[in-house]
């Protein structure tokens, strides 16, 4: 692969039964950050892939990026790596800034391993010398205290900050640190996430490493509720990085022009684009993709044009333009905020205190029948404070109501007093909204608080997939209406729902699906041409994280990466490195019995179908329309192609 220089590693790894801890240093060629060590150590170390992703052997993995604490914008993000109840595979999730934070306690990487009897609080410390661990104990009974919802107050994983805010104070302040914990989504599901925010902040901004349920794993195999970490490093851990002149110099030159205006250029869809006036995932995607988005439980795939365009209008009208007025008038002075890393870019958005993001208030909005910010945002912060991953949320509502709607379960079965609003047809955007968004919170508290019913704690305990399955064994076409792409067998259960873009790349058989590890631009193209643009992305994606950057600032830091590793003495083919480290995690899959396998659902071909006559590929579009057994071709045909470049 062309390493001629090793990046050295930090490892603190952390006995949750015990609290002890000891530190390891790793010296190793085909190490370069977070994402090749904490695959290194569940491939090679712990074989995790035999492992119940429940097990205290399922060690949770955190680790930075070889850039975190220096100058350069968007260095310090946070990577999750972790065997997923979700997919049964391993999986990885990110955490945008953290590191600003958490790299203070002079580390590169943290392990947890073992199981502490009772919940417990981790706390970490580094001074430059040292790093000290301490575990603080909490009753289960208290910890389920605090996930209680309560009127007039904060409860879940808000709650849990509060404590530890109030409680700790004095190690918060002394460390700059930050806090990284779990919901009660954690405790009774498969899919929580990790949540955190800059302690002591006013701002609602929370980030969170949600996809593929780590907190669940960090609760429910490790007893961890929180982890709190810091210290009194200030500055990066490699001396090459402490003369920003220098590296600014380098880039520079590399890049030919001022390094922050070509930031600046480079990521002004997160910021601002003059072009379209607004900013931020939900500011811009509304705008570009238009009647692409996917609305009404991914079913906007089945509408003609001018229905799609109708919505869309309404989502212009109704939902986008309140964040507009509110967000970009006046310029960004407390509506515009960063991860809590020091960045020019502050993508984060504020609308009456709370960020938006498009992901997260899509869930929450158009997907499942929602078109008043309002609404939207009571449930995006419902879903932050029971510590669950907003998109499967999403996906999980939406699937329930498109059940209901369509006749095939009552919704008291489900323990829901009254049906869904689910007909795009005739939606009236202030009623459909507060209606929805009423039964929404039921169906998130009785999933991810406290299932009442079977089917509620199916979904909760097994996942999406299982439950859907063993629903259509009694009710047939229930599974159909839920859109996801397998991992192993039925007896593995193992899933993924994508993200909200209309394309076959969120649903494809990659090895990892979840994150933008793939072409997910509304496109298609014949199996073996999107298999080899897919898994380029994905190789560049698997790069940025491992480099432990935010995938935001890409447009620029992907052409100074090798640049960037060179400052620090290493020289490597980031391509040829990213590629075999991309082999090695389908080695994984295959060894978890979790690689891709055959859609289950006929939406999963609709949708290939769909998307191929939307953008002209008439042929295509008229084979799978035909016959289904066509876009299992496609999907063949694109594994093979995966499969022959990396060489499995």
């Amino acid at each position: 692969m062309g390493v001629e220089k090793m990046v050295e590693m930090k490892i603190l790894r952390i006995d949750a039964e015990s609290g002890d801890f000891n530190i390891e240093t790793l010296d190793d060629e085909n190490v370069l950050g977070p994402v090749d060590l904490g695959l290194k150590l569940h491939l090679e170390r712990y074989n995790t892939y035999s492992e119940d992703p429940f097990s205290p052997r399922n060690v949770l993995f955190l680790g930075f990026g070889p850039f975190a604490l220096s100058k350069i914008f968007g260095s310090n993000r946070v990577v999750a790596v972790f065997k997923s109840p979700v997919t049964m595979g391993l999986h990885v999730s990110t955490m945008g800034g953290a590191a600003w934070n958490l790299a203070r306690a002079g580390i590169d990487a943290l392990v947890i391993e073992g199981r502490s009897e009772e919940p417990a609080i981790i706390f970490v410390e580094g001074n430059g010398k040292e790093v000290n661990v301490r575990k603080k104990t909490i009753k289960l009974d208290y910890l389920r205290y605090l996930f209680t919802p309560k009127l007039g107050g904060h409860y879940g994983t808000l709650a849990l900050f509060e404590l530890i805010e109030r409680e700790y104070s004095d190690f918060i302040s002394k460390n700059k640190a930050r806090i990284v914990a779990v919901g009660p989504a954690s405790l009774v599901s498969r899919s929580g996430g990790l949540f955190s925010k800059v302690p002591g902040s006013s701002s609602k901004v929370i980030d969170s490493a949600a996809r593929g349920g780590a907190g669940s794993v960090l609760l429910r195999a490790h007893g961890i509720a929180a982890i709190v970490m810091g210290g009194k490093v200030d500055s990066p851990r490699r001396d090459q990085l402490v003369n920003f002149k220098r590296i600014k110099s380098r880039l520079q030159d590399r890049l030919g022009g001022s390094l922050l205006s070509i930031i600046m250029s480079s990521t002004k869809k997160y910021r601002f684009e003059p072009s379209l006036g607004t900013g931020g995932t939900f500011g811009v995607n509304y705008i570009h993709y238009r009647e692409l988005i996917p609305m009404y439980n991914f079913n906007s795939i089945y509408y003609g044009l001018e229905v799609r365009i109708r919505l869309h209008s309404m989502i212009l009208r109704e939902f986008w333009s309140s964040f507009q007025k509110e967000v970009f008038k006046g310029g960004p002075e407390g509506k515009w905020a960063t991860c809590g890393e020091p960045c020019p870019v502050a993508c984060k958005k504020i609308w009456r205190g709370i960020k938006v993001d498009y992901e997260p208030f899509h869930a929450m909005g158009p997907m499942i029948g929602i078109f008043r910010l309002e609404d939207s945002a009571e449930l995006v912060e419902e879903v932050d404070s029971l510590g669950a991953d907003a998109i499967e949320a999403g996906h999980t509502v939406a699937w329930i109501f498109d059940m209901i709607e369509r006749g095939l379960i009552e919704p008291e079965k489900l323990g829901l007093p009254f049906r869904p609003r689910f007909n795009p047809l005739s939606v009236n955007a202030s009623l459909d909204s507060h209606h929805n968004a009423t039964l929404a919170k039921k169906v998130l508290l009785n999933v991810y608080f406290k299932p009442e019913n079977d089917i509620m704690e199916s979904i909760a305990k097994n996942g999406l997939r299982r439950t859907a399955l063993e629903l259509d064994e009694e009710i047939p076409g229930i599974k159909d209406l839920l859109l996801y792409a397998p991992f192993g067998d039925k007896n593995v259960g193992g899933y993924m729902t994508p993200n909200y873009y209309w394309t076959p790349g969120m649903i494809a058989p990659l090895y990892l699906l979840g994150r933008y590890w793939t072409n997910y631009t509304p496109t298609f193209q014949d199996p073996e041409d999107y298999a080899e643009i897919s898994l380029r992305r994905a190789f560049l994606e698997y790069s940025i994280d491992n480099a432990g950057f935010c995938r935001f600032h890409r447009g620029w830091m992907e052409k100074v990466l090798e640049e960037l590793y060179s400052i620090i003495g290493v020289d490597v083919d980031i391509s040829e490195h990213s590629k075999e480290g991309y082999r090695k995690l389908a080695t994984y899959q295959k060894l978890a019995r979790a690689e891709p396998m055959p859609w289950e659902s006929s939406k999963a071909i609709d949708l290939l179908a769909t998307i191929a006559a939307e953008v002209g590929v008439k042929e295509w579009a008229e084979r799978i329309s035909k016959n289904a057994e066509e876009g299992f071709d496609w999907w063949k045909r694109f594994k093979k192609k995966v499969d022959e470049i990396l060489s499995l």
